[in-house]
């Protein structure tokens, strides 16, 4: 798909629409990105402040989520888009459900975090866990990137 195919439409509020589901699905993915980043950073320093914050982070995700369904529906709906534009709009709802779902397994780590702060354990044989976080986190970052310049070869990289 071409880079700017979404926004060469007759009116000029669809081309609005569809920038603002877009935009707001990258919003969604950097605060996932964060809340994956923050949740393992909380484990391993064990900080159960920062997964307290990663925990209050999750609702907002969810909420977003819905909202984004809602527009990509609203969408659908008013302006029956076709070929790239109804692609993007069906891309764009399954994104944020696994965007969602990235989420909840960051706010997952945060509960671990909290339930280890509060036994007063220390963390250890954690150093794996930093490793994979970062990979998570470097995954997240390249699809919201790809999706961001329509990026066919990074998304299949």
């Amino acid at each position: 798909m071409h880079k700017d195919s979404h926004t060469h439409h007759i009116s000029q509020q669809f081309n609005a629409e569809l920038e603002d589901v877009r935009s707001h699905l990258l919003e969604m993915g950097g605060l996932v990105e964060k809340q994956v980043n923050d949740s393992v950073t909380a484990l391993i320093e064990a900080d159960s402040g920062l997964a307290q914050r990663v925990r209050e982070v999750d609702d907002r995700i969810n909420q977003m989520e819905r909202s984004i369904d809602e527009e990509c529906l609203r969408i659908l709906a008013r302006r029956q888009p076709a070929a790239s534009d109804l692609r993007l709009i069906i891309s764009i709802s399954k994104s944020v459900i696994d965007l969602e779902r990235i989420g909840d397994e960051a706010t997952k780590i945060a509960r671990r975090a909290i339930k280890l702060c509060e036994e007063g354990e220390a963390p250890r044989g954690y150093v794996e866990v930093r490793h994979i976080g970062d990979q998570v986190r470097n995954m997240v970052r390249d699809a919201l990137d790809s999706f961001a310049r329509f990026d066919a070869e990074l998304a299949l990289s």
